[in-house]
């Protein structure tokens, strides 16, 4: 008897312990799916139609758009905080649920930016991309009709949805930058006055290289705030050596009254100071980059 109740334990511990052997598999498998998409779903995600603005002869195109996209999910959702027409071609044109849908309209008319919800919303579009292959086409057309540097030539367009990624990159190095008590001071003004002078001078580079650009921004684990507390908000690098092209500085001046911005250029040898622009306030800014 004594024998018959010792199996009778085993075998109950040794099911429960694959039962959840089994979920943890399954649990693990199902994240991964979230976190990474397979070549198969991509390929099932070239079948949606998109828009003859944006399709191109060569699939490896869209494909890497779809993944960028699928990548950068954060970006692009921070990136719609700033964008009224980006975001509301989001919640019109994509088949989320109404649910998620609602909670990104949430986000996106907060001024603050919560991190932990803003992950949470990323693995929720993420799940609905998994259940349905049809959202993240839907997403990333939206990203190449939004943005005006799609590569064009009379033959085909190139579609990449690098210009605007690129783009929401920059927003969010200048706001690390500053950090949230100098952006109540000063970024409205740098949006009104000198976004749109340093991002005509990317996209002229993006342009120039054929896309093979990328960026450096201020962040530094070993800087006060985990900023740079130097003038570099960030660098644009050619991809092909590594090399700056472009530096955007910013820079407290006239005792901290003022902030200076300015860009250096690979042309001149980083030299001169290009679109120089002062944001001046009665107050003095904050000492340090970064601050919150």
């Amino acid at each position: 008897m004594n024998n018959l109740i010792k199996k009778g334990k085993r075998f109950f511990i040794t099911s429960l312990a694959s039962m959840m052997l089994f979920s943890i598999v399954l649990t693990s498998s199902f994240a991964a799916e979230t976190d990474v998409l397979t070549k198969s779903s991509v390929n099932e995600m070239l079948q949606y139609e998109f828009s003859s603005e944006v399709m191109s002869e060569d699939k490896n195109d869209l494909e890497k758009s779809l993944t960028d996209t699928f990548d950068n999910l954060d970006l692009v959702l921070k990136g719609m905080k700033s964008d009224k027409n980006l975001r509301e071609a989001f919640i019109e044109k994509t088949t989320l649920e109404d649910d998620i849908k609602r909670d990104l309209e949430e986000y996106f008319s907060t001024s603050q930016d919560d991190e932990k919800e803003l992950n949470k919303l990323v693995k929720d579009v993420k799940e609905q991309i998994a259940e349905n292959h049809l959202v993240l086409p839907e997403i990333t057309e939206i990203l190449l009709l939004q943005s005006s540097s799609s590569i064009k030539s009379e033959e085909k367009v190139q579609p990449t949805i690098l210009p605007i990624l690129l783009r929401f990159a920059l927003k969010e190095a200048v706001k690390k930058k500053m950090g949230k008590r100098i952006q109540k001071m000063a970024y409205d003004e740098f949006e009104e006055r000198i976004e749109s002078e340093i991002w005509a001078e990317v996209e002229a580079l993006h342009e120039q290289y054929d896309g093979d650009i990328d960026y450096d921004g201020p962040e530094s684990k070993n800087a006060r705030n985990g900023i740079i507390q130097g003038e570099k908000v960030f660098d644009i690098i050619d991809k092909r050596t590594g090399k700056d092209l472009l530096r955007f500085h910013m820079k407290r001046v006239d005792r901290g009254k003022s902030i200076d911005f300015h860009w250096h250029k690979k042309d001149d040898d980083f030299e001169w100071h290009h679109g120089q622009t002062q944001i001046t306030r009665k107050n003095q800014f904050p000492e340090h980059w970064g601050e919150d």
